[in-house]
């Protein structure tokens, strides 16, 4: 019987500890944002906004729509310190990480109704490729100070 119970206070032990360590005295943790920074080729300005306009966003309404994001915003550089450096960034909220690990199957599903088929999704991804090019992707979670 003593050795049940030991056990038993040994697992809760090392629960509580995980638990306590996740906290923070200084923040309390909140949603996560995705941030992707592209970088517009020359001369494709219009067409990558067309395509923002005319894809990715009402995707990303859908998703929205459905719960699967909380929000997104797009965000532009004024300043480039270098040639290659990014021009637009585009920020996706999720709830939690939990969020971002059950995305992939219902964002898939999302997109290829809005394309009408994989193929066409897939000719799309390669049009983008031609557009702009990613200069990075970031994850980070939001903390609100105590």
């Amino acid at each position: 019987m003593r050795k049940p119970l030991s056990f038993a206070l040994f697992v809760i032990s090392l629960l509580s500890a995980v638990g306590a360590r996740a906290q923070s005295p200084n923040y309390n943790v909140g949603p996560v944002w995705r941030v992707t920074y592209f970088h517009i080729k020359s001369a494709q300005g219009d067409a990558f906004w067309n395509d923002v306009r005319q894809h990715s966003k009402p995707v990303l309404e859908e998703q929205k729509k459905q719960g699967l994001i909380s929000d997104y915003k797009f965000y532009t550089n004024p300043v480039l310190n270098n040639p290659g450096d990014w021009d637009v960034a585009v920020a996706i909220l999720y709830p939690n990480w939990a969020a971002i690990d059950q995305l992939a199957a219902k964002a898939f599903t999302i997109a290829e109704k809005h394309y009408g088929s994989r193929e066409a999704m897939n000719d799309a991804a390669r049009k983008r490729e031609d557009i702009r090019e990613v200069v990075a992707s970031h994850l980070a979670r939001e903390v609100m100070l105590k």
